[in-house]
């Protein structure tokens, strides 16, 4: 995710960004955070999503403390290894 003060266009694609929201999969050392609804601008064309410095800087306080809060849900995240995901015919 990229942080934007005002953009209209996207930096990836050059499609147009438009107010709307994206997901957060953070890695704190072995343990990962989805912080799911987060306001951002979003391209129409790549989804490539923009968040606001003040958004950011929310973000960053809620990960200083984010073990002070109850979470929505816990997920079940399946894990692979590469030797799993890549062919050595590759």
């Amino acid at each position: 995710m990229k942080m934007s003060a005002t953009v209209d266009q996207c930096a990836l694609c050059g499609g147009a960004l438009q107010p709307g929201e994206t997901i957060l999969e953070i890695w704190k050392g072995k343990e990962l955070i989805v912080i799911k609804d987060v306001p951002a601008d979003v391209c129409q064309q790549c989804q490539d999503a923009y968040i606001s410095p003040e958004v950011s800087e929310q973000l960053d306080h809620f990960m200083t403390e984010h073990k002070q809060h109850a979470p929505q849900r816990y997920l079940s995240v399946p894990e692979y290894s590469a030797a799993q995901a890549v062919s050595e015919s590759v």
